[in-house]
């Protein structure tokens, strides 16, 4: 029955609905609001999987009335961004100097990342009020609206960030320290075939960005995937 009903999203905005429905069955009068993704919306060069979002993120409260994508609010992971080259300066200072995020900056931003060619999303759209790790329930609950959003908008490579979306995405089991340590030595990536959807697509496995992460790791590795012009 999910998988008729997810078939029937044809758009993203279709799928956002659906989720939305699925949010409040499942977490009823729950403070913070589900993120979804945002970027280039049609065969973007890459698709940055990232695990899931935190009460940091601004749009995920529900007086919120602009879009909702991963990171609004926070400066982290646009700093790791444009120290590999995917974010612009004049973008990036503006998000320094400002105090909050307006719904003209959020804008400036998804736009931003539509022209680079980046879609940013989460394994599991449930915003959780701190940093801790999705359960299985929540990944289950997640992942087969993850697949359908990779089948709506088609990219051409998937960046996870993180072990947990890699090996769901994946189904593959990697030592990231030695995988990073392969690609530097070599300076050629290894890619991993997407296992569940309906489309093909190259998965490349990264550190996480912030937090518990290795940002200057991520940075390398974002590096080297522009050097090889992906």
């Amino acid at each position: 029955m999910l998988r008729v009903v997810l078939k029937a999203c044809k758009t993203l905005d279709e799928l956002w609905e659906y989720v939305e429905r699925l949010h409040s069955e499942h977490f009823p009068r729950y403070s913070l609001a589900p993120i979804f993704g945002g970027g280039r919306i049609t065969q973007p060069k890459l698709m940055c999987v990232f695990i899931n979002p935190t009460a940091k993120n601004i749009s995920s409260r529900m007086e919120w009335r602009g879009p909702r994508f991963p990171f609004i609010g926070t400066r982290q992971v646009w700093r790791v961004f444009h120290r590999a080259g995917f974010f612009d300066s004049e973008l990036l200072n503006e998000i320094e100097a400002s105090k909050y995020w307006s719904l003209e900056l959020t804008n400036r931003v998804l736009n931003h990342l539509a022209q680079r060619g980046l879609y940013l999303t989460n394994l599991v759209k449930h915003t959780g009020h701190d940093a801790t790790l999705p359960n299985s329930r929540h990944i289950k609950l997640f992942l087969p609206i993850l697949i359908r959003e990779i089948e709506i908008v088609k990219p051409e490579y998937i960046v996870s960030f993180g072990l947990l979306p890699f090996t769901t995405l994946t189904g593959e089991r990697i030592k990231l320290n030695e995988y990073y340590s392969e690609i530097m030595a070599t300076k050629r990536l290894r890619f991993y075939t997407l296992k569940h959807a309906r489309i093909y697509s190259k998965v490349i496995p990264c550190y996480f960005p912030v937090g518990r992460g290795k940002p200057n790791r991520a940075i390398a590795i974002l590096k080297l995937i522009a050097a090889l012009g992906i």
